[in-house]
């Protein structure tokens, strides 16, 4: 069965949120709403999320490790009799394991030579290194959560303005967007990962298809508010 003909775990908690507020909705608003839904939950944009979450740090991104980053750590990374350098390399691996190239070809003396010099080129502490690499591996030990305000370093306020100069529209706009847990944590790995691959988000189709449905849900709301006077 394809995608469409299925309700979207976004539409549907779009709708629950919308029934919650006490707005009925009629069958072809929840028809549109689950095709605009799906036209950001596409195949594409699944296959993007499951990237995981870029982690900045000292200048670098690192990333949920793949299976090449992997290879290379098991069979390289992990020999080194330092517990400091296998933790090196463990973040080496997790910055380079996307990238074409030869920098995770290195064996032996020539691998732990490389992995020094790139470690004195970052911009951070080595304590914070280590938080950035147990941030990217909790990402692979636990099912995906929504962002913990406590921890994301930016509260909803911050990040809706930040989305509104990234993306377009307005922070009110946005941190009704955001007012789902399950938005929220799309939109925040969407930015991350555009950061990280240093492109523009405001014309980016995942974001124009989440200002379409976020457009849609005002619209919504905006027309009870008339027929409610």
């Amino acid at each position: 069965m394809i995608d469409t003909a299925k309700l979207s775990e976004l539409a549907q908690a779009e709708i629950e949120t919308l029934q919650g507020d006490g707005i009925s909705l009629t069958p072809a608003e929840i028809v549109e709403i689950n095709a605009l839904a799906w036209a950001i939950e596409k195949p594409e944009t699944r296959r993007l999320l499951s990237r995981g979450v870029p982690v900045e740090v000292g200048g670098v991104y690192l990333w949920p490790m793949t299976l090449y980053g992997q290879e290379w750590f098991d069979r390289v990374g992990c020999q080194f009799n330092s517990t400091k350098l296998q933790n090196y390399a463990l973040a080496y691996a997790m910055a380079y394991g996307r990238e074409d190239g030869d920098r995770l070809a290195a064996e032996g003396r020539k691998a732990e030579k490389d992995i020094r010099a790139w470690v004195k080129t970052l911009r951070c502490t080595i304590g914070e290194l280590i938080v950035a690499v147990d941030q990217v591996l909790q990402q692979d030990e636990e099912p995906e959560q929504p962002p913990n305000k406590k921890n994301s370093g930016m509260t909803l306020g911050e990040f809706s303005a930040f989305l509104a100069s990234a993306c377009g529209a307005t922070p009110d706009f946005w941190e009704r967007r955001c007012a789902a847990s399950y938005t929220y944590a799309m939109l925040e790995v969407m930015v991350r990962q555009n950061a990280a691959d240093d492109k523009p988000c405001a014309s980016d189709p995942k974001m124009k298809a989440e200002r379409a449905l976020g457009w849609k849900i005002d619209k919504i709301r905006e027309s009870r508010k008339e027929q409610n006077g």
